[in-house]
């Protein structure tokens, strides 16, 4: 993925975030675009929050989330997935989103028959690479939407159940939704527009189910 894409990537991101935000209940404090006010601090902002500079929060997104969370090697695997990824990261926590990736490698390892069972840290690291190298291998280069779509999912659930159990943030829940909803649509027509998705028939690998 070239300079441009992943800007792309993340300007969609803080779009989907929106601009300055200080609700009363938001666990996070004062934010703009995304990015909260202990974060900016963290990387040499002293100003108002509601000034913050998009270009600084292209840099702390790139710093903090894409390269900690290794999307560059997750993107040319699977686009998808790597967007995926990011926005998860972003809200729920890169170690949340790691461990999630990693979960479900491990589910789909078929208790290590397929390939390798990984440490659930919330690292991506070469374990978690190796696991999905494996899994495309077996199962094609489109497998990347059978995990970005899962993890999805089971984020959906989680954050529904975080509402629920926690009435104070069930203000946010609709919007948390959505949220998740519109990135499956997003992040398959970015991947459309690479070409990703356009494998040819030899590339898919076995289309009837894990071995």
């Amino acid at each position: 993925m070239n300079e441009s894409q992943r800007s792309k990537i993340i300007v969609a991101l803080m779009k989907r975030e929106g601009g300055f935000v200080d609700h009363p209940d938001d666990r996070g404090g004062a934010t703009n675009y995304g990015i909260t006010q202990r974060v900016a601090v963290d990387h040499g902002y002293r100003g108002s929050m509601r000034d913050l500079p998009q270009a600084l929060a292209e840099k702390i997104y790139l710093k903090t989330y894409w390269h900690a969370m290794k999307l560059d090697e997750v993107s040319v695997r699977a686009p998808a997935l790597a967007i995926m990824m990011l926005d998860y990261g972003v809200h729920s926590g890169t170690k949340r989103a790691g461990r999630q990736l990693q979960e479900v490698l491990n589910v789909l390892s078929n208790n290590g028959r397929r390939w390798s069972a990984i440490d659930i840290d919330g690292c991506i690291g070469t374990q978690t690479l190796v696991a999905m190298d494996a899994m495309f291998k077996l199962r094609g280069v489109n497998t990347g939407h059978t995990l970005a779509s899962t993890i999805n999912a089971l984020r959906l659930a989680w954050l529904v159940d975080l509402a629920r159990r926690d009435v104070s943030q069930q203000a946010f829940a609709q919007g948390w939704i959505d949220r998740v909803v519109r990135l499956e649509k997003d992040m398959y027509d970015f991947e459309s527009d690479t070409g990703r998705n356009g494998a040819s028939e030899e590339r898919r690998g076995n289309r009837h189910g894990l071995v």
